[in-house]
C-alpha cells in the first residue's frame, strides 16, 4: 500500500429520520462547496499499536475549518425529509483519516508534559482494527458513537469504517463467536434485519464491573464463520457489505456488554480500539454552569495544524463507559498540544489548552462558563 496516495472519502447513502430534539443541537461545520467538515482521507499504515511506523502525508495536505461550530441553547426543529424507509440506517457520509493531519507527530525538539493526575484514566484497549491496514481502518468522524450526523440519522450505536464490498472484516479480539447469520428472525436491533448479516463475537474479558463483553459487527455482505466458532485476534469472519438498513457498503461496529441481544447495551468503541502508535483518545464530561450533562454539543479539538470536532452524546439511549463515565470521546488524535474549545452563539464557553499523550486516552471535564 502506498503511503502517499489519497483516497477520496468514501459517501454512503443513508435514510434518516428526525433526530430527538435535545437541549443543545450539535452542528456539523461545512465546507465552502457544502460538503461535511471531514478531513482528506489517507491509507493508514497500520492498525497496530506496537508498529514502528507513524501515518504521515505530504505537507501540503491541509485542512482548514471553514467556521466555528456553534451550539444552539434552545431546541430547533429539524428537517424532515421524504423517505419510505422505517429506520435510519447505520451508515455515514464521509470517512476521516486520522493521518490527515500533516504534521501528526510532535516536533522532535517537543518535551511532552509530565502526566497530569486529573488527565490520568484507566484505558482498557482490548481490540485491534475489525479492518486491516490495506482497507479504511479508521472511524468516521461524521457519524459517532452517540452522534445524530448533525440532527439527520438516529442516534448511533457503534462506529462506522466506511470500505468497498467485499474488504475483509476482522475479529478485534480472540473470542467465541455469539452469533453468526442474519437478523431477520433473531432480534440485535430495534427492528428485524437491521444490520442484515452480522457477527457477534464474545469475548474472555469483563468490564470494570464485571459484565461480559461482546462485539458485533454489522451490514455483512457475506459472513465466514458459525455460531460456536473460536477465532483469534485478526481471524476474518466475514466481508463488508450494506444489508440491513444501510444503503452502501460499510463495517458497523459495536461493543455490547451484559446481553448481546440488547441494542441499549452498547458502549463506545472507541474507549476499546487500540489508537494508531503516537496516537491517543481524547474523552470527557461536558456540563453546563450548573453540572447538569449536555446533549449534541460541538467540542472543537484544535492543534496548530488540524481541526477536529467531537460531539457530546445525543440522549441517553446510548451508555458512558462504566470507568470513565463520559459523555464524548474523540479517538486517533496525533500526541500533541490542542485548544479545546465549546462556543455558543459566536461566545466561547470554555477554552483550555491540554495534551494529548500518545497510546492512552486522555480526559478532560468541561464545565460551560455562565
Amino acid at each position: 500500500m502506498n503511503p502517499w496516495k489519497l483516497i477520496l472519502p468514501l459517501s454512503l447513502l443513508a435514510a434518516c429520520q428526525p433526530a430527538q430534539q435535545t437541549p443543545f443541537a450539535a452542528t456539523i461545520p461545512s465546507t465552502q462547496n457544502g460538503s461535511s467538515s471531514a478531513e482528506i482521507s489517507s491509507p493508514v499504515p497500520t492498525a497496530n499499536p506496537a508498529a514502528s511506523r507513524t501515518p504521515t502525508l505530504p505537507p501540503t495536505v491541509t485542512f482548514t475549518p471553514s467556521h466555528t461550530p456553534t451550539i444552539t441553547p434552545t431546541p430547533t426543529d429539524t428537517l424532515t425529509p421524504t423517505l419510505t424507509a422505517t429506520t435510519a440506517p447505520i451508515a455515514s457520509a464521509t470517512g476521516t483519516d486520522p493521518a490527515s493531519d500533516p504534521n501528526n507527530t510532535p516536533p522532535p525538539t517537543w518535551t511532552p508534559p509530565p502526566p497530569d493526575p486529573a488527565s490520568q484514566v484507566d484505558d482498557h484497549y482490548h481490540f485491534a482494527r475489525p479492518i486491516g491496514e490495506d482497507g479504511t481502518n479508521w472511524v468516521d468522524r461524521t457519524y459517532p458513537y452517540g452522534g445524530t450526523s448533525g440532527g439527520r440519522l438516529q442516534v448511533h450505536h457503534g462506529v462506522d469504517l466506511a470500505n468497498p464490498r467485499g474488504t475483509p472484516i476482522l475479529a478485534a479480539a480472540d473470542g467465541v463467536v455469539f452469533y453468526a447469520g442474519s437478523d431477520q428472525t433473531t432480534l440485535f436491533g430495534p427492528q428485524s434485519n437491521y444490520y442484515g448479516n452480522l457477527v457477534v463475537i464474545r469475548h474472555s474479558f469483563t468490564t470494570a464491573d464485571g459484565k461480559p463483553v461482546f462485539t458485533l459487527y454489522g451490514h455483512m455482505d457475506r459472513v465466514t464463520v458459525e455460531t460456536g466458532q473460536t477465532v483469534t485476534q485478526g481471524t476474518q469472519i466475514g466481508l463488508v457489505g450494506g444489508t440491513g438498513v444501510a444503503f452502501g457498503p460499510h463495517l458497523h461496529f459495536e461493543v455490547r456488554a451484559s446481553d448481546p441481544n440488547d441494542f441499549g447495551s452498547t458502549l463506545n468503541p472507541e474507549l476499546w480500539i487500540f489508537p494508531f502508535r503516537n496516537f491517543g483518545t481524547l474523552a470527557g464530561r461536558v456540563t453546563d454552569a450548573s453540572g447538569n450533562i449536555l446533549y449534541g454539543a460541538t467540542v472543537q479539538v484544535q492543534s496548530t495544524t488540524m481541526t477536529r470536532y467531537a460531539f457530546t452524546y445525543a440522549d441517553d439511549s446510548v451508555n458512558p463507559d462504566p470507568v470513565f463515565h463520559e459523555n464524548f470521546a474523540l479517538g486517533d488524535l496525533p500526541a500533541n498540544y490542542y485548544q479545546v474549545s465549546v462556543t455558543d452563539n459566536g461566545r466561547i464557553r470554555f477554552e483550555k489548552i491540554v495534551y494529548v499523550y500518545p497510546n492512552r486516552t486522555t480526559w478532560i471535564d468541561i464545565q460551560l462558563n455562565p
